[in-house]
């Protein structure tokens, strides 16, 4: 067997691990079949040779301390303490007993392909970083006439393509929208854009106030996205995008060429945003046609229509990318349930010296103690408990296999957990439970926040055995809670389970956020609390079946790298009713700079109706940067109105 000895403060040191035993488990429920009672009997035996609470509260604290050290630089992606801090989650996982989570490399034998057993901790991803242009071109011939643009006032290049160089035939492909709301849709079956460019506009179908069409209250739907309209034309065989910035709308960033300079590659071709101005000279000029009339082709959905003359387009740049990495390691499961999968996991990454999301300013540390070095405790202690518990199930056990990883970059977009949903260790739809934990370190009054329940039927059943038996109160609210890692999951269709503090603090995101105002006690509480949920999950011979955002009666869950802007508040994940409540609100941030105050309530967003945070996140992913945004809040219990300029996450 490895060595069991956990890490300690310094890495030099040892703790012991010895100590008396916590309560048991909840009993059998009166009444119950006879081999749920003999399982349940035997998780609450294993308990007690497992959870010693002073052993464990010495191993949490011990976590949090080191993660929260100075020397961890705020755990920063790129920089030398997020790598210090990786390395420590791997040796944790190692010292556990786990396998590695990821794979190794491919490898040809004998002309066949087979996988390393070098496995490796690490699951790598780009986070994407600075881009460059040194190279951009967009002219136009028509007759002959030769329309040269300029870059950066007429057009960019974006950082959502590639490099190249093209000239051919250009086509105009309308809203470039594959299967948008309705049933609407800008291409016909055999629509083959093969070495052409596709010209786009931006935006999606709207009445004669610039307001879209396909949705009740006029807002964008998600049809309206570059990410589907580029991959739409991409899919059909064009070898340049360029999208235009549509003039008709109502909306101020048809105004700006500078959102997507920089962002993250979406397609392989070159792909342009031109400006209102350049793109109505060269479509007419190509088309004979005039804008309103082009705009009123794309609304009706005819098919794409050729573009006379020719386009020369040319994209050179550099990429500065940045690499993350997801720390994982993985505990074999048993029997008939070992090929099925639970994730427990929380990011391990914070914000530095303070170079985003800060709620003070850059220039000072942000240790990130609760946020989220509580969260990573609690997935390495676990490890080493459910490794334990799991080493006590009889050699015929029906047993699940845990994945435990400190995700990566969630500060940056959810970044980590996102690129696991995508490319997960075995099918996603063998994933049962996703357990998050996204600070845990401040619990007040044994109060903790614990969402999920609803994301699928039966889960309640299963866990409740282990709600029954906790000290901890559990605020158990109506909807979904926050955006952390699990909506990454969630997305994809895995039920969560979710644990953050039911009160919030004003040190989040600060430099205040150290580990001597951790409550390492409740720390542990919170960590016994989903040993217990481990253990019933993964010997449940019953799997809790996903009720998706719409069945529960909610927005679809966006995907989290779609959410280019920040409002500048903390919700109280605690509070009940309709709207959002307003636990703090950040410093020179837009909510603070358009009047909101520490107590009010969220209850409007241009007009629309919000239930709860849940609500929220689909309406923010339509904004970019630059937005203003009509909000309406309670305050005193009368309802105001605001305008809010929404910032770059």
């Amino acid at each position: 067997m490895p060595d069991r000895t956990p890490l300690s403060i310094m890495l030099s040191a040892s703790l012991l691990l010895t100590g008396v035993g916590v309560a048991e488990a909840a009993a059998p429920p009166a009444g119950a079949p006879a081999a749920e009672s003999e399982r349940l009997a035997l998780l609450n035996t294993i308990r007690d040779e497992v959870l010693d609470f002073e052993s464990d509260n010495r191993v949490f604290t011990a976590h949090v301390m080191y993660l929260a050290n100075d020397f961890m630089e705020g755990r920063v992606p790129g920089s030398r303490g997020a790598e210090i801090a990786r390395q420590y989650a791997e040796t944790a996982f190692e010292q556990a007993g786990l396998e590695p989570a990821f794979s190794g490399t491919t490898l040809t034998v004998d002309g066949t392909e087979i996988q390393s057993p070098f496995s490796s901790w690490r699951q790598a991803f780009d986070l994407g970083g600075r881009t460059e242009i040194t190279a951009a071109d967009l002219r136009v011939s028509v007759g002959d006439k030769t329309m040269a643009f300029e870059h950066e006032e007429d057009f960019v290049v974006t950082g959502l393509g590639s490099e190249g160089e093209f000239s051919g035939e250009a086509v105009f492909v309308g809203y470039s929208i594959a299967d948008g709301p309705g049933g609407f849709t800008s291409y016909g079956d055999d629509a083959d854009l093969s070495g052409k460019t596709a010209v786009i506009l931006r935006f999606e179908p709207h009445d004669e106030d610039g307001r879209s069409v396909l949705t009740e209250d006029g807002t964008w739907s998600s049809a309206a996205s570059f990410d589907g309209k580029i991959g739409a034309a991409v899919e059909r065989g064009a070898s340049a995008v360029v999208v235009v910035n549509t003039p008709t709308v109502a909306d101020p960033r048809i105004n700006r060429l500078d959102s997507f300079r920089s962002g993250r590659p979406g397609a392989d071709v070159p792909v342009l945003l031109a400006s209102p101005d350049a793109g109505t000279t060269w479509l007419q000029a190509a088309s004979g046609k005039s804008m309103a009339e082009l705009v009123a082709h794309a609304n009706d959905g005819a098919a794409p229509m050729a573009l006379g003359g020719k386009v020369r387009v040319e994209a050179a740049m550099e990429r500065e990318v940045l690499q993350a990495e997801n720390i994982g390691g993985i505990l074999r499961g048993k029997g008939d349930l070992a090929d099925e999968y639970i994730v427990i996991g929380g990011h391990i990454d914070h914000i530095g010296m303070g170079y985003f999301g800060s709620r003070w300013g850059s220039g000072k540390l942000h240790p990130g103690a609760d946020d989220n070095a509580s969260g990573t405790a609690a997935v390495l202690l676990l490890a080493d408990l459910l490794s334990r518990g799991y080493e006590r199930l009889p050699e015929d056990a029906d047993a699940r296999s845990i994945v435990f990883v400190a995700f990566d970059a969630e500060e940056s977009g959810l970044n980590g957990s996102r690129y696991y949903a995508n490319n997960p260790i075995a099918p996603i739809e063998d994933h049962v439970l996703m357990i998050n934990f996204d600070m845990i370190g401040r619990v007040v009054n044994d109060r903790l926040n614990f969402s999920g329940l609803e994301t699928a039927e039966g889960l309640r059943e299963i866990v409740q055995p282990a709600m029954d038996a906790t000290d901890l109160e559990l605020v158990v609210p109506t909807s979904m809670s926050g955006a952390s890692d699990h909506s990454s999951f969630l997305s994809v269709g895995v039920p969560i389970l979710f644990s953050i503090i039911a009160d919030f603090h004003d040190d989040y995101h600060t430099p205040e956020d150290v580990a001597w105002k951790i409550n390492f006690q409740g720390g542990t509480q919170t960590s016994h609390l989903y040993y217990d949920i481990g253990m019933l999950v993964g010997t449940s011979p019953e799997r809790p079946t996903f009720v998706s955002a719409r069945d529960r009666g909610r927005s679809s869950t966006p995907a989290m790298g779609d959410i280019r802007v920040r409002f500048g508040v903390s919700p109280s994940y605690s509070a009940e009713g309709d709207g959002i409540a307003i636990q703090s609100v950040t410093s020179d941030g837009p909510a603070a700079n358009a009047g909101v105050q520490a107590g009010d309530r969220l209850v409007r967003w241009d007009g629309r109706k919000l239930e709860d945070v849940e609500a929220w996140m689909p309406l923010l992913a339509r904004h970019e940067p630059g937005d203003v945004v009509r909000i309406g809040i309670v305050r005193d219990g009368q309802e105001q109105t605001l305008e809010v300029t929404l910032e770059a996450r």
